[in-house]
């Protein structure tokens, strides 16, 4: 295992060091001054505080409003909360984020979306935005029960979206929708052109539907195919990724790998690293999905799994499967 410090963000702090501070520190200035607020410490006393002082990245005080206030300078900004809560921040015990995080800025999220109307808008969008030609993917995040609707789209109703565009549509690892040029670009006709054990969905006249059915193997097969986002993008979508995130109150996530992950998956997330931009403390660790221990060998070994010495925060283990 590696690890090594880093500099955390306001909720990340909040979630390990609300408590430590219950008094002002001598000579400390503070760079932001929370007021008027509901400051959810989970200390012993599980204290509700009502200010917080934040300087150099750290917490500097939390109390009352005059108690914190006590910590301002000239250059410290100060937010009146106005009876709003903070609480520490979150952690999601398991999710998908280095394999999210590389396409987040060259896939179209169908997350929240509340009807299917509102779904194939996007398609229009990000197609009325991509390169000609470019493949428009929506690489799960969402239920035809989300949907006013309740059901999924139609191959038609993609082809119309995006005219001139291979659009894949996958929802979970059991179905997924692709138009009839993005089955031509993939060259899929029949079911022998897919990976071992998928299907092509038909219809009650025994007609293609578009759809290809499957489960977790036939589906990382099948997205392989697909063009992968270049270093740049991975890059743009893992930074982009983690402020969202932020956004909805995750500082900390652990990642227990999954399908089609390499050593040179995780370079993005180094990238960010070596910048000090990674705003997610992340625990992750690889499970190789063959019980031989051929990819688990290779992330030992292979050097372009490991950070540098002088990398930001970094929490990695590798776990082999179990039988």
């Amino acid at each position: 295992m590696h690890s090594c410090g880093t500099r955390w963000h306001l909720a990340g702090f909040l979630a390990g060091a609300i408590g430590l501070f219950a008094a002002p520190q001598a000579h400390a200035e503070a760079d932001m001054i929370l007021i008027n607020g509901k400051i959810v410490t989970v200390d012993v006393q599980d204290a509700v505080r009502q200010a917080i002082a934040i300087g150099d990245g750290k917490i500097l005080a939390v109390g009352s409003n005059d108690e914190v206030r006590a910590l301002s300078g000239l250059q410290s900004r100060i937010i009146d909360l106005g009876g709003r809560t903070v609480i520490p921040g979150l952690i999601d015990s398991h999710i998908h984020g280095i394999r999210a995080a590389q396409t987040f800025t060259t896939e179209v999220s169908w997350i929240d979306a509340g009807s299917l109307v509102e779904a194939l808008d996007r398609i229009r969008v990000a197609a009325r935005q991509a390169k000609p030609g470019a493949w428009i993917i929506v690489a799960g995040g969402w239920t035809e029960e989300q949907f006013v609707e309740k059901r999924r789209p139609t191959q038609a109703e993609l082809a119309a979206a995006a005219p001139g565009h291979p659009v894949y549509v996958q929802l979970f690892y059991r179905w997924a929708m692709l138009t009839p040029l993005a089955l031509e670009t993939l060259r899929i006709s029949e079911d022998s052109d897919l990976p071992a054990g998928a299907k092509l969905e038909r219809d009650a006249n025994d007609n293609p539907t578009g759809a290809i059915t499957g489960g977790i193997r036939e589906f990382g097969a099948l997205f392989a195919r697909l063009p992968a986002p270049t270093e740049v993008e991975q890059i743009a979508g893992t930074r982009k990724f983690f402020r969202e995130l932020n956004r909805l109150a995750l500082t900390g996530i652990v990642d227990p790998g999954g399908v089609g992950l390499t050593p040179e998956s995780y370079q993005a997330l180094f990238h960010l690293w070596r910048e000090r931009n990674l705003a997610c403390a992340y625990p992750t660790a690889f499970r190789p999905w063959r019980r031989d221990t051929t990819s688990l060998r290779r992330f030992r070994t292979s050097p372009s799994f490991y950070p540098p010495a002088s990398a930001t925060t970094c929490f990695v283990s590798l776990a082999s499967a179990r039988s």
